[in-house]
């Protein structure tokens, strides 16, 4: 019985692991650094590109950054060429490699192009439904390994199935706050360096995670669905940026570790990098790099909601299909955020859309000129701004007369956006929840 006890105890803090490693106490000698996808699975795919290059050119820059700053420490790559790779054997080069710390760099995508920004991932049970889709993604390669079912790395493991989640619910990490750190390094480091959206830290049942035994984390460093992101991703400057980062998010964990200090002085020589620094485009949601494909934005919702109408037999209205300014709004980047009501706001059940025509930094007083006569309004606040709708429509058409007739009032910048529960949601989340 004693045994048993020493067994399970053993068990436990090993929970989720291929096997306990012995390493050295506080150093950190061996990383592994793992571009995602690879081979026959490309992972997202852009206009102009696929997430298995990506990942490949910003993990080599990374990797390259830290063997030219740490000559002590051993980088392993899981790939170093454009091969398959099993997410169960990525993980079992982590842990044959006795490594200390566990980087998967990946990309994110969205069916529309509007989300942006960078996140990052440790494992844990999902907090939200979109977390949980992140690793649905990623998880999804399993499919694509031959004879993945009779594989017993993957315990039977499905990436659809739901009930195959249930197995992560009995981990439990040994290295979840040093894995937490370093997640936190890296994503500090996108919030001082790329102007984009910081998507925060997050958990997520990531199988490659749940497989390694050291401190571990994914990281997701854009939107490929996103023109300005992939463009930045796909650029030296970008690539070296990111990278960059990830070498000094590293040096903070390194430095946090070993209770050492941090390198005076990092030896940077990337292509894109230093004098050409600045040639990186802005990845902003409210600067000009956004502004710039706010059009494409705007004709890709209206397109959608085209198409939603068209699907429902409706007849769209032959309104003019304005370019929403700056100014008023345009279609939110994060696809997680959640408003908070105005005292005058109604929440309604389900699916509803509403017709967006005013935006103002300070709260408007009723009767106010900007209103030009419109009552019956709802208000709701985000990123510090007030922002102005009409309408809780069942469906598209409605909206499309409404957005119609706003526009006729003088908001020629009036767009469609959708509500579910009183949350705002993207148009497409909207058509998903209807058709089912």
């Amino acid at each position: 019985m004693k045994r048993l006890l020493v067994l399970v105890f053993a068990l436990t803090l090993c929970a989720g692991t291929a096997f306990c490693q012995k390493r050295e106490p506080g150093k950190v000698k061996t990383v592994v650094i793992d571009p995602g996808h690879g081979g026959d699975k490309p992972g997202a795919l852009g206009k102009h590109s696929q997430e298995k290059e990506l990942t490949l050119a910003i993990a080599t820059k990374f990797g390259q950054l830290i063997r030219d700053n740490y000559p002590d420490v051993n980088v392993i790559f899981t790939r170093t060429t454009d091969v398959d790779v099993s997410l169960a054997e990525r993980a079992n080069i982590a842990n044959r490699a006795k490594a200390d710390l566990f980087i998967s760099i990946h990309i994110n995508s969205h069916p529309t192009s509007v989300p942006v920004g960078m996140e990052t991932y440790v494992m844990g049970l999902s907090r939200s439904r979109s977390n949980l889709e992140v690793a649905k993604k990623e998880n999804a390669d399993i499919l694509l390994e031959s004879g993945y079912q009779n594989n017993s790395e993957y315990q039977g493991f499905d990436p659809n199935s739901p009930e195959s989640y249930v197995m992560f619910a009995l981990y439990q990490n040994a290295y979840l706050d040093k894995s937490l750190n370093m997640a936190q390094y890296i994503q500090d480091e996108y919030k001082a360096n790329i102007k984009t959206t910081n998507r925060g830290v997050k958990q997520a049942e990531f199988f490659v995670l749940y497989k390694t035994s050291m401190p571990s984390l994914l990281t997701e460093v854009g939107f490929i669905s996103n023109p300005t992101e992939e463009a930045y991703m796909i650029s030296d400057a970008g690539q070296a940026t990111i990278a960059v980062c990830l070498l000094n998010a590293f040096a903070n964990y390194k430095a946090h570790e070993e209770n050492t200090p941090k390198p005076a002085k990092m030896t940077i020589n990337l292509p894109g990098y230093g004098k050409n620094k600045n040639t990186a485009p802005a990845v902003t949601k409210h600067g000009t790099a956004v502004d710039s494909t706010s059009k494409a934005i705007a004709k890709q919702d209206e397109a959608l909601a085209a198409t939603i109408l068209a699907s429902q037999g409706e007849e769209v209205p032959k309104a003019e299909i304005e370019v929403p300014k700056s100014k008023v709004g345009t279609p939110e980047a994060d696809d997680e955020w959640h408003p908070v009501p105005t005292k005058d706001e109604q929440v309604i059940e389900g699916v509803t859309y509403r017709v967006q025509f005013l935006t103002s930094e300070k709260p408007l007083k009723e009767g106010a000129k900007e209103f030009k006569g419109v009552t019956g309004y709802q208000s709701y606040q985000q990123d510090g701004l007030y922002r102005y709708t009409m309408g809780n429509e069942p469906n598209m058409a409605r909206a499309k007369t409404l957005q119609a007739d706003m526009r006729r009032k003088g908001f020629s910048d009036a767009f469609i956006i959708a509500f579910y529960h009183g949350k705002r949601i993207s148009l497409q989340e909207a058509r998903e929840l209807q058709d089912d």
